[in-house]
């Protein structure tokens, strides 16, 4: 009773045996809505959203630490540094922009690839000018062998950031 063939291919108990971060056959058949509306080049969008929450929470707990401590001009420079980033990557990600060889529904795919580019371009900004301003705050009280080896830390994030970014914005290539 309620046994199905081995031919029928949809199988609800192999199914639920499917690991989460895995892209499932039809997630795979139907294109999602990434950078340049074809294919998404991230692992999976929970690990993009686990990645975004990891690195909000993280920003939001150096800055309750800067405001307790009122180190308001680090806050300030911080914030300038984000700035700084997102102007950088709004560039690059122009440069990815699609072309527009359809017209038809060519619009609707427009707002779809800025949305995603967009919050890439946001959660990798704030990534990098986190990373350098808590680099920056800490080589503050450090030796400074110690402090350049954190700051050479913190731009080697910076250079992973913007790989995983071009990657994003550019699957394909």
């Amino acid at each position: 009773m309620g046994a199905r063939s081995e031919t029928d291919g949809s199988d609800p108990d192999m199914e639920k045996q499917q690991p989460l971060l895995l892209p499932s056959a039809a997630d795979q058949e139907t294109p999602s809505v990434c950078c340049k509306a074809k294919g998404c080049s991230c692992a999976s969008p929970t690990a993009a959203r686990t990645l975004a929450l990891v690195v909000l929470a993280t920003g939001a707990l150096f800055a309750a630490q800067l405001v307790a401590r009122e180190e308001y001009l680090l806050l300030a420079v911080s914030a300038s540094q984000l700035l700084s980033f997102v102007v950088l990557t709004s560039l690059l990600a122009l440069c990815a922009l699609p072309d527009e060889e359809e017209k038809d529904g060519a619009p609707r795919r427009l707002l779809a690839w800025a949305r995603a580019a967009g919050g890439q371009v946001l959660l990798w900004s704030f990534a990098m000018a986190l990373m350098v301003s808590m680099a920056l705050w800490v080589s503050g009280t450090t030796p400074v062998v110690v402090g350049a080896a954190l700051f050479g830390l913190a731009l080697a994030v910076v250079f992973a950031c913007y790989a995983e970014l071009v990657h994003s914005l550019w699957p394909d290539e």
